[in-house]
């Protein structure tokens, strides 16, 4: 990752406000890049742990809205 935009620090709640403003094309690409990024730790294991702790660290409401994330329906 280059890490030359992180210099000065981030603003994440920005990042986050900009994102949900974003079409959903750009919020998938985002979503892809940032597990993308967790892959090249090494194991599924560590994507796991970190994924587990974010969970932990969200509200009921906020999990139960990511649960569409992951829903899966039958395609043709």
């Amino acid at each position: 990752m280059n890490e030359g935009l992180l210099n000065g620090g981030v603003d994440w709640a920005f990042i986050g406000a900009k994102l949900a403003h974003a079409d959903a094309d750009e919020q998938a690409a985002f979503l892809a890049t940032f597990l993308r990024e967790c892959r090249a730790w090494g194991t599924a294991y560590q994507v796991e742990k970190q994924l587990a702790a974010v969970n932990d660290a969200l509200s009921a409401e906020d999990r139960r809205a990511l649960a569409m994330l992951s829903y899966e329906e039958s395609r043709p």
